[in-house]
């Protein structure tokens, strides 16, 4: 009998793929104008988020390699990397939010909308409304992670669902730079859906081969769940009064 394909023992180069969607993604607004003038934040971001993917791509490698000691000194590491992650995330947030802010009142002031203050206020946590989705995902899918770090089934799995916050940003840059869509398509759809497909192809993976599919449903669930908030609750009056608050004060 052929031996089933174990995908989570060979995680690192799955995840190799993550170096391919970050230049793809990032190449038009941040690599090509990398030299121009910018918030600190952007770089300390990206460069935050590029020391996580690089741990993210290792840690299956040293588990396949038989390095545990190694592999459990990262983890480790990551308890000071990922909250400095969310930090700069979170700050990351804030710019843009009052760049979205700070461009709708411009663009007020030249009648190019009729936006009132408070419409201003509520269409700029409209735009940031995905960052704070893969925020949440992010440290929702990790935290279940390192609870369940001695139990590798689950931890992988976990870990694997966490991965996938990356394809927001990436892939999200790459289909709005590149592919026209219809205005009733949001740029967001498409990952979301990539993402959904993902899960479920890994979900099926672990069904045909015998495995317990309790976790990945728990993503998938909760995946599913967070889309269908993130279609809904940023145009409800307590998501703006929410943003509004997390945002203060104003820089």
């Amino acid at each position: 009998m052929q031996k089933s394909y174990n995908l989570y023992y060979n995680l690192g180069y799955w995840f190799l793929l993550l170096i391919v969607l970050v230049f793809a993604g990032f190449y038009t607004s941040y690599f090509t104008v990398f030299f121009e003038p910018k918030a600190p934040i952007l770089h300390i971001h990206f460069t935050l988020m590029v020391l996580w993917i690089a741990m993210l791509i290792t840690q299956p490698f040293l588990i396949k390699y038989k390095k545990l000691a190694l592999h459990r000194t990262m983890g480790k590491i990551s308890y000071v990397l990922v909250p400095l992650v969310l930090i700069s995330a979170f700050l990351m947030i804030r710019y843009s939010y009052y760049i979205s802010v700070k461009d709708l009142q411009q663009k007020a002031a030249q009648g190019l909308n009729q936006f009132s203050h408070n419409q201003i206020l509520q269409q700029a946590a409209i735009n940031v409304a995905i960052a704070f989705f893969y925020f949440f995902l992010f440290a929702l899918f990790y935290s279940l992670a390192v609870i369940n770090k001695r139990k590798s089934a689950l931890h992988s799995r976990y870990m694997v669902a966490c991965s996938l916050t990356l394809l927001g940003p990436t892939v999200d840059r790459i289909v709005f730079f590149n592919v026209k869509l219809p205005a009733y398509i949001t740029y967001e759809l498409p990952t979301l859906i990539i993402i959904d497909i993902l899960l479920v192809m890994l979900l099926l993976k672990d069904y045909r081969d015998k495995r317990s599919t309790k976790t990945l449903w728990i993503c998938l669930v909760i995946y599913i769940i967070a889309e269908a908030l993130y279609f809904t609750v940023p145009y409800t009056n307590g998501w703006q009064q929410f943003v509004t608050f997390v945002m203060m004060p104003e820089p």
